[in-house]
């Protein structure tokens, strides 16, 4: 038995199966790294994976490029290393039996998938467990920071003022028109909010979106971006103006964000501020997967307040 186990280690069967596990390793690292956020079960883990190994800050959704450069180029120099050392085996089984690579690529793909579902499986249970678990702490989160007075216009050009919405709740977050990563989950999210409460609860909420792309975020643009999610007209403003005056908007509600110059991406705080009926803000909750399940408790709790 010990003769076979050393036999195989010293043969280029060994040597293809582990390059093979190293390299769907990686894939599955960038798989982690990069594949969009998703929702459910999926999105839980993923949040999870990407907090432990990528140092994600869940505020802004950004992550540590650093750590996903090092996970993702580690088992490259092990594969190298495999393949210098059992080259001659590895030469022999490729002119004698090159199917045996198939068997091998197959065998480190089975076992990468069994790992990667088994991690899924303990992410998902993890997450049933916790954050979406936890009851919304409505009165130990609660503040009364001011809100920045606003006089901006909207997706139809009308001025959109803070004491417009005066006696209502209003939904406030930051997104912009051409965003292709996180700016798409925070208006889905808020689409389902909206279609949670009741028709006499949505008459008393406003949604605001102030434009993190003040110089691109045109009419057109926001109007589309309103069709494209669904969202009423008259009840969400997507609201842009000066450059100069965006930006210090979004620096005194504390909205980070940064430019890629090379892609135009803007990486940026995920948040939603829900201002209550005196025009202060009660909630400050981000995208994480525990504080977006409280997003529709938080809302039906300053809906409850007396007009």
């Amino acid at each position: 038995m010990v003769h076979r186990l050393v036999a195989f280690l010293g043969s280029g069967s060994f040597a293809a199966f582990a390059i093979f596990v190293l390299l769907f390793y990686t894939v599955f690292i960038a798989v982690m790294a990069f594949a969009p956020p998703g929702t459910g079960a999926w999105a839980a883990y993923l949040e999870e994976f990407r907090l432990r190994c990528f140092q994600l800050d869940p505020v802004s959704g950004v992550m540590r490029m650093p750590s996903i450069v090092l996970m993702l180029t580690e088992p490259l120099p092990l594969a190298a290393i495999f393949f210098f050392l059992w080259r001659a085996p590895l030469r022999r089984v490729w002119s004698e039996q090159r199917l045996m690579f198939a068997h091998a690529a197959g065998a480190a793909l089975l076992l990468v998938a069994s790992i990667a579902v088994s991690l899924v499986g303990f992410g998902s249970s993890r997450a049933d467990a916790t954050p979406t678990g936890l009851p919304f702490p409505a009165d130990r989160l609660r503040t009364t920071l001011p809100v920045p007075e606003f006089n901006l216009v909207n997706q139809d050009g009308n001025a959109v003022r803070l004491a417009d919405f005066k006696g209502r709740v209003v939904l406030l977050t930051a997104v912009y028109s051409t965003c292709t990563t996180t700016c798409p989950m925070m208006l889905s999210k808020i689409r389902q909010v909206l279609a949670e409460l009741t028709p006499e609860q949505r008459s008393q909420l406003a949604v605001v979106a102030f434009s993190l792309n003040p110089e691109a975020d045109t009419r057109e643009l926001r109007a589309a971006t309103a069709r494209i999610y669904g969202l009423d007209q008259a009840q969400f403003h997507f609201v842009n103006g000066m450059p100069a005056e965006m930006n210090a908007l979004l620096d005194k509600l504390a909205v980070a964000r940064t430019r890629d110059e090379k892609t135009g991406q803007i990486m940026h705080s995920n948040l939603f501020y829900l201002i209550d009926r005196e025009g202060r803000i009660a909630y400050r909750l981000s995208l994480s997967q525990r504080e977006q399940s409280w997003l529709g408790d938080a809302l039906r709790v300053l809906l409850a307040d007396p007009a």
